[in-house]
């Protein structure tokens, strides 16, 4: 088992050690790798039958439980500036 601290820098659990959103997407993309490897119109171990709406619905339900991502804006370094 891994010692707190170290599930918390992982993104497994967070301070009140609950599951992270992150570690649950992580969850789907492995479920994805799966129905990947199986192929539509295959069936899972537990004889769920892999489908187009199945991927896509996992797919959506992983995108929001990741955390937007946020553009870094370049800026120039202190003490430079991008006057001619």
């Amino acid at each position: 088992m891994h010692p707190r601290k170290q599930l918390i820098e992982d993104g497994i659990i967070n301070e009140d050690k609950q599951i992270s959103r992150l570690f649950i997407a992580r969850f789907y993309d492995e479920q994805l790798v799966k129905f990947d490897k199986i192929g539509v119109g295959g069936q899972t171990e537990n004889s769920i039958i892999v489908t187009p709406e199945l991927i896509a619905i996992t797919e959506k339900r992983r995108d929001q439980l990741r955390p937007p991502i946020k553009k870094k804006t370049q800026q120039p370094p202190k003490g430079e500036n991008n006057e001619c």
